[in-house]
């Protein structure tokens, strides 16, 4: 689903330095075209010019004072009469709510609207409402809901953020969603009107408020299409190790250490290699399948290598989609990131690269692999949603593999089951009745890595190397597999830890994070002893992926 931010603007905002707005980033501005009394909002003149001079799609609200058919439908001449034939990209919102108004019967209320979208739409524009939700839902005629609505709804501690608690979601019917009225953005010098929208107008080449049937559905196509490459250049990685050196980097398993080698920093952003690379792994997929500059319209910056960025420039979703960037929340940040491949209920599908396999979230873990998650077990996990309808073209080299031949490491695996019936069939997907053709039956006591689950049955790779799925019913109760030493998350236990370049109080400390507090989180990668014997860990800092040493002795696993 499309998501767009942008800002509503008045006289009450001062004098605008456009330039500044759009060089942050605006998807829209909403400007008031006329007052009380009918008066031209004394700068919407030099805010409509900014947004144009600017290239920022431009709509206008009128807020409405009238109570009678005539009042309204010389509110809407106005409206035009003031526009006098300018290009608008969004509509003309109707602000109806105020006071005055409270008490119109349903039926004139709905007359009112109707004239003033008269006049409008007559004129070539587009027509929406404004008001807040509780308006929305409590006052405004039920058939009024059938326009493209605005709502706002923001908190009491209104801080300018976009608090996800209150969203009002685009499955109520609703196109847009004012969050806050008091944001703070570069070149306007007051608080200021903040929104996202889930419609694009400005793609719209009509002036009606409906787009056809024949556009939703191309757009959705391509952007499906979209999608499907993406997970398929994902998927192909799966299994694929960090390498110890700066050598054999595309070999899926050779020279494999925990050096954080990859081919994938050498292709996207060579003087990070030996950094960690769940992000640029997200990074190096956008790239192959789409190519390098719609890879950066998609990521919103290039390139993409720390989570917080991310979260930053996007709106962070409570709930998944497919083709979304997870980031995970721990230890009081965004510390990890991957592709979300599918969603079911409250499960969702992931392709990470620098973790390991099981149901925890593991960040430096040093492969690419499959997993999958509960939402609700994750607090603080959001998910970014690119804008898949800017990819013009897929590459033809990208296909989706099918499931009959991928490739997959054996060593990445959720847990180990084992088939319980004698001639136990093997499906092709989750849902359908076509059998994997390659590995028809299984028999009672076969082992299989379980990769995944959907509905009534598990995602299985049997022999290393065929995907298919099976009937739970058919599965016993996983056996656990060996667990891997390192790596693991690691809680300081001291009230102050020093980070150093190497194993030893004689080493200098890590200038790039000094210190640790009691409680931090922390990935705990190997271990080694110092010229005394004493034993250090290897770890990566959570907040910032840095790479350091500090004394065993202080450190417990979380």
């Amino acid at each position: 689903m499309t998501e767009i931010k942008g800002i509503d603007v008045s006289r009450w905002n001062g004098t605008i330095d456009w330039k500044t707005v759009a060089n942050y980033g605006m998807g829209f501005a909403i400007l008031r075209i006329t007052e009380k009394g009918n008066i031209i909002d004394s700068t919407f003149e030099p805010n409509y010019k900014g947004c144009i001079e600017n290239k920022i799609p431009v709509g206008v609200y009128k807020y409405s004072y009238a109570t009678t058919i005539a009042q309204i439908k010389d509110e809407a001449n106005i409206v035009i009469k003031t526009l006098n034939k300018r290009k608008l990209d969004y509509p003309v919102f109707l602000d109806i709510e105020d006071k005055c108004q409270e008490n119109l019967s349903d039926d004139l209320m709905m007359k009112m609207i109707k004239a003033f979208r008269a006049i409008i739409i007559k004129a070539g524009y587009k027509f929406g409402i404004y008001c807040g939700y509780s308006w929305y839902q409590n006052q405004l005629p039920e058939d009024a809901k059938k326009y493209d609505c605005w709502v706002a709804r923001y908190p009491n501690n209104d801080t300018g953020d976009l608090q996800e608690r209150l969203r009002v979601p685009a499955s109520t019917g609703v196109i847009g969603w004012q969050y806050s009225s008091s944001a703070t953005l570069p070149g306007i010098p007051t608080k200021v009107d903040r929104s996202v929208f889930y419609k694009d107008y400005s793609k719209s080449s009509t002036t009606s408020t409906n787009t056809s049937l024949n556009s939703q559905g191309s757009d959705k196509m391509n952007t499906t299409k979209a999608i499907d490459a993406l997970i398929a250049t994902a998927r192909a990685e799966v299994g694929y190790l960090e390498k110890k050196s700066n050598s054999q980097l595309d070999d899926k398993t050779a020279n494999a250490g925990y050096n954080n080698y990859t081919k994938y920093w050498r292709d996207v952003y060579p003087q990070y290699q030996a950094q960690a690379w769940c992000a640029c792994f997200v990074s190096w997929c956008m790239m192959k399948t789409f190519g390098l500059e719609t890879a950066k319209k998609l990521l919103k910056h290039w390139p993409y290598v720390y989570c917080p960025t991310l979260g930053n420039l996007f709106t962070k979703h409570a709930n998944p989609q497919r083709g979304d960037i997870v980031i995970f929340y721990r230890g009081g940040t965004f510390a990890h990131t991957g592709i979300v491949t599918k969603v079911d209920g409250d499960a969702f599908f992931t392709i990470e690269g620098n973790t390991s396999g099981g149901s925890d979230i593991v960040a430096n873990g040093g492969g690419v692999c499959s997993k999958y998650y509960y939402n609700s077990k994750l607090p603080g996990t959001k998910f970014c949603r690119p804008d898949y309808s800017l990819v013009t073209s897929i590459l033809s080299s990208n296909s989706v593999p099918s499931a009959s031949n991928q490739s997959v490491d054996q060593s990445y695996t959720a847990w180990v089951g084992s088939c319980t019936t004698d001639g136990t069939d093997v499906f092709s997907d989750a849902t359908g009745a076509s059998k994997l053709s390659t590995y028809p039956k299984l028999n009672a006591g076969n082992l299989v890595d379980i990769i995944g689950e959907s509905g009534t049955r598990y995602q299985v790779r049997i022999a290393a190397k065929y995907v298919g799925y099976i009937e739970k019913s058919n599965i016993k109760n996983p056996a656990a597999t060996a667990t891997k030493k390192y790596p693991f998350v690691g809680k300081v236990t001291a009230n102050k830890l020093n980070v150093r370049k190497k194993a030893g109080t004689e080493h200098p400390l890590l200038p790039e994070y000094p210190q640790l507090n009691k409680d931090n989180l922390i990935n705990v990668l190997g271990v080694t002893k110092d010229t005394k014997g004493d034993r250090w860990y290897k770890v990566s800092i959570t907040k910032k992926e840095y790479i350091g040493y500090v004394s065993a002795k202080y450190i417990t696993k979380a």
